[in-house]
């Protein structure tokens, strides 16, 4: 048995889908600017680990996170 391609998506979602991955990045970094000033967690990968950057005298800058 073999795996079946998936079906493109259809022309008419297609401007949809091109907002999810702008509209994912503002949610991320709101998400991150909200941790930032009100000290609760927000953990990212950054260089391979998980650090909480909302962690008060964290030195992360809300533009440094990854997305």
């Amino acid at each position: 048995m073999t795996a079946s391609k998936p079906k493109p998506s259809s022309p008419s979602r297609a401007p949809d889908l091109q907002k999810v991955l702008p509209a994912l990045r503002r949610a991320a970094q709101n998400a991150r600017e909200l941790a930032l000033r009100t000290g609760t967690p927000c953990h990212v990968w950054r260089d391979g680990r998980m650090v909480n950057i909302g962690a008060p005298g964290s030195d992360a800058a809300p533009g440094k996170a990854a997305d």
